[in-house]
Order: C-alpha cells, then sequence, then structure tokens
C-alpha cells in the first residue's frame, strides 16, 4: 500500500501544472520566438528532463521513472526561481535512455522497453546543448530520476 500511495503522489505531482508565484517558470514549448528571444540566457536555467520508456511489471507504466523525473525537475525549478533576476526554462521531455531494466533480465527486447545506443542518447543531448549554447545559455542541467538496483 505505501509503494502505491508514494508512486500516486508523485504520478499526481507529475501532472501539476508548474506553477510560480513570481512566474519565472516557462514550459518551452508554449512559447513564442519572441518571448524565448526576451529570456536573459545568462539567468536563465534550462532544465531537460530526460525519463527513459521501460517496464515496470504488470501494475506501473513504462513511463514510470519519467513521472518522477518531472517531479524532481520541477523541485528543481522551485529552488532556482527564488533566487532574484533568476528564470527557468523547462524543456519538453525527452523519453529516451539506454538499457533499461530488460538488460537486468538478460532480455534484449521487452514489451514496455524502448531504448537507444548511448551515443544515439548522447548526441542527441549534446546537439541540444550546442543549438542552446549557440542562443546563449550557459546553464543546461539534463534531470534523469532512474532507480537502480544496488
Amino acid at each position: 500500500m505505501f509503494r502505491v500511495r508514494f508512486f500516486a503522489r508523485f504520478f499526481f505531482a507529475a501532472f501539476c501544472p508548474l506553477v510560480s508565484s513570481q512566474a519565472q517558470v516557462y514550459r518551452l514549448a508554449e512559447l513564442n520566438t519572441e518571448q524565448i528571444r526576451a529570456l536573459s540566457p545568462a539567468k536563465t536555467v534550462v532544465i531537460i528532463p530526460g525519463g527513459i520508456l521501460e517496464e515496470h511489471g504488470p501494475y506501473l507504466p513504462s513511463y514510470s521513472d519519467g513521472f518522477f523525473d518531472q517531479a524532481y525537475s520541477r523541485e528543481l525549478a522551485n529552488a532556482i526561481v527564488p533566487r532574484p533576476g533568476w528564470t527557468v526554462l523547462m524543456f519538453p521531455e525527452i523519453p529516451l535512455g539506454v538499457g533499461g531494466a530488460n538488460e537486468l533480465g538478460g532480455k534484449g527486447v521487452f514489451p514496455g522497453s524502448y531504448n537507444v545506443r548511448l551515443s544515439t542518447l548522447r548526441a542527441v543531448y549534446m546537439d541540444l546543448a550546442s543549438m542552446l549554447g549557440d542562443q546563449g545559455f550557459r546553464w543546461i542541467p539534463r534531470t534523469e530520476c532512474l532507480a537502480q538496483s544496488s
């Protein structure tokens, strides 16, 4: 029961809109060119949420890690915005990852798990960071919450 409540809390939080009393958290997908250009790149943190699509058994959705990552990214954004003059720009989520839980079971293909090669994942994030850097943004964290078994 604890697991269900724990997951439900994060699942619900993942779908809540980003809210800031100072309106300093923006979703990139909702801004037009002029709104993006008006941001101060030196004091804007662009958060790029990750989140692999991988199986989580018969009771949890394949995007469980992504839902946790949404909540983590929101908490990170909420920790940044109280700083005077700082803005957070939330990049759309990138549901790509390497490996996944199916590797633990020794299965390369498993329903609900969709992986890419490490070189592909690195290229995607490097291209995005380069493009954002060319636009003047310097603070570009990539977030990912992935439960690892030890």
